[in-house]
This record gives C-alpha cells, structure tokens and sequence, in this order.
C-alpha cells in the first residue's frame, strides 16, 4: 500500500479512537510523521490529563532504558498515558534494538510514539517485525515522488470536501516545489477560503497564493509547445522582472524535465494513455498535450534544444557567459528554441 494511503488509513483510524500501544514511525518523508505524531497528540488524552500522564522525550537527551522506565509507569487519573520520542534517528540502531523487549511486550495503558525522521529504520533488523507482532503500528514515510504529488495534493484537497483540478494541482506543485509540508500547507490555506464542495480554481490560487495563472512556468511550457512565441517572450518578460520567484536555475530545470517528455512520447508506442502516463510519470489528464505538443518537435531540434538548455545553464552561473543577465538569458534561449 502507497505512503498516503496507510497515512490516511491511520488517520482514520486515530479520530475513531483507534489507538495501538506503540506507533513506529520512521522514513524520509518528515511531513506525514509530524502529522500522525500531532495528531494523536491531540486525540490520545483529554486537556486535563496531559500534565500528569504525556511525556515528550527526545531523543539527544535520553537513552532506551529512559523511554521504557517512563512507559512502564502508571497513568494518573487516566485510562492512558502519552510518550513521544522526537528525533529518535539521532540514536545509533544498536541504542534503537534496546526497546525490542518493550515492543514485544508494551504496557496496555501507554501508547508510545516513536519519530524516526530523514530515513528509514534497517528492515533487516528484527525490531520492526517485534513491534509489528506487539501490536505496533509500523509507518513507512517514504518521499513523494515528484510526479505524484499533485495528485497528493488532489487527495488532501478532497479530505477537506473541496475540489482542487489536475492542472490547478500541477500549477501548484511546479511553484512550491517537492517540499510536501509547505505544499499542503497552502492546499490547507486554500481550502479555508473555498467553501465546503468548492473547487480551488486558479483564480483562487493567484489570490491566495500569489501564483499568476498566466505567468508561471506551467503555461510557459503550454506557449513553447503549442509554438505561441509571442505569449513566451511575455512569461518570459515576467519572470525577468520577479526574478526572486521566478529563479532561471528552476525554470532550466522545469524545461529540461519537459522536452525530456516530449523526446519520450516519440519513443513510446501511442494507444495507451494509461501506460503513456506511468512512463512519462505525468497525470493521464495531460497525456494529450504531451502528444499534440511532441509533433511539434522532432527528435533531432530536440537534441538541439538539450545542447540549448545546457549551454544556457553554464552561461547562467558565469561559464562562458557574457555578461547577459538572467531575463536576457531566457529570452534568448526560446528564441533559439521556437527557431
């Protein structure tokens, strides 16, 4: 099962009152940690019972024999105590083995919370499989990948009954970037000033967020491939006069990933959008563009336009270059581009 999915599974669970004795949570991806973590951190005891029975321990300051003294211990005037370690990755894994007893075996009336931030726990040691077979629940967070996250940002935005599109969702994963939390964060925003049932339109977006819905690299790559040089040189224009939101180090970057897609739709049997759209790795919603747009450049201009693209980037931080400033640099490679 996907990342977001067992996320949303344990979410559900957790405002059921489900709760396990122990949450092991560990991966690369620190946003859907930091979620279930404070999640049960607000549902697992009532405001009057935290002072006495929740314990937030970390990691740097504590060792093993720490964690299971303060989960051995009783609650107060409470069906159950709280204990979260935060940044248990600052431990070495033989520090992390000294809990296995207690994962095999956990107190009832303690619910521990482990965070293993910025990478996973080694899946050949036994403690995962411990703790799993203690009635632990074990959370993989693994990263978002790049091309998934605007339909994880789809899914957030229908947590909250609100309707967010394909290319709304692109549009906003291209100008925040892979930064899930900052991401979410801002679905989050738009959501409060959408009304239930809503759809977060682009207007909204442009409002709330401050991403033009004519000016971002989105429709650039809509202007270059339906050759609509006109509208280019403008979006171009734009960013050369925001250059701090509109930064050419990303926008090279974007283009490279996008004629990079429009070499693959040559090489891919046409027919299947669905298959088309796993091996692009884009929404199936846009796999027509890619094809209308691809016919408008053959394989060969586009080995020309990677030579572009590279040249561009070595002139923009000073190799070769000739003193021609960031807007001018842009301006001049879709130039060459469109040729």
């Amino acid at each position: 099962m996907a990342t977001t999915d067992d996320y949303k599974k344990i979410m559900l669970d957790l405002r059921a009152g489900k709760f396990k004795p122990v949450f092991v949570l560990h991966g690369e991806e620190s946003f859907f940690i930091d979620r279930i973590a404070e999640e049960i951190e607000h549902l697992a005891l009532q405001e009057h019972e935290r002072d006495f029975n929740q314990s937030i321990l970390y990691a740097r300051d504590v060792d093993a024999d720490v964690v299971k003294d303060t989960c051995l211990r009783f609650p107060m005037m409470a069906e159950r105590q709280l204990v979260v370690v935060r940044e248990l990755n600052a431990w070495r894994i033989d520090q992390v083995e000294k809990l296995e007893p207690y994962l095999a075996k956990p107190t009832p009336s303690t619910i521990l919370v482990l965070c293993y931030k910025h990478k996973k726990i080694d899946g050949r040691k036994s403690i995962l499989k411990t703790a799993q077979k203690g009635g632990a629940v074990v959370f993989t967070s693994d990263k978002v990948r790049e091309d998934k996250l605007p339909e994880t940002l789809i899914g957030f935005a229908k947590h909250f009954k609100r309707k967010l599109g394909a290319p709304e969702a692109q549009l906003l994963a291209n100008h925040l970037g892979s930064d899930l939390a900052k991401t979410v964060k801002e679905v989050e925003k738009l959501c409060l000033v959408t009304e239930e049932g809503g759809a977060i339109t682009a207007d909204v977006i442009q409002k709330f967020v401050g991403i033009s819905k004519e000016y971002n690299v989105f429709e650039l790559q809509n202007a270059i491939g339906t050759r609509d040089a006109a509208k280019a040189q403008r979006i171009a224009q734009h960013f050369a006069n925001d250059p701090k939101d509109n930064p050419l180090v990303l926008t090279i970057g974007a283009l490279n990933t996008y004629f990079s897609k429009l070499a693959m739709v040559h090489a891919l049997p046409s027919g299947n959008q669905q298959a088309m759209a796993a091996a692009l790795k884009v929404n199936p919603f846009f796999v027509k563009d890619y094809v209308a747009q691809a016919r408008n450049f053959t394989p060969v201009k586009l080995v020309e336009i990677q030579y572009h693209l590279r040249e561009c980037d070595l002139r923009s931080k000073g190799m070769g270059g000739d003193g021609s400033d960031h807007g001018e640099l842009l301006r001049e490679l879709l130039a060459k581009v469109m040729s």
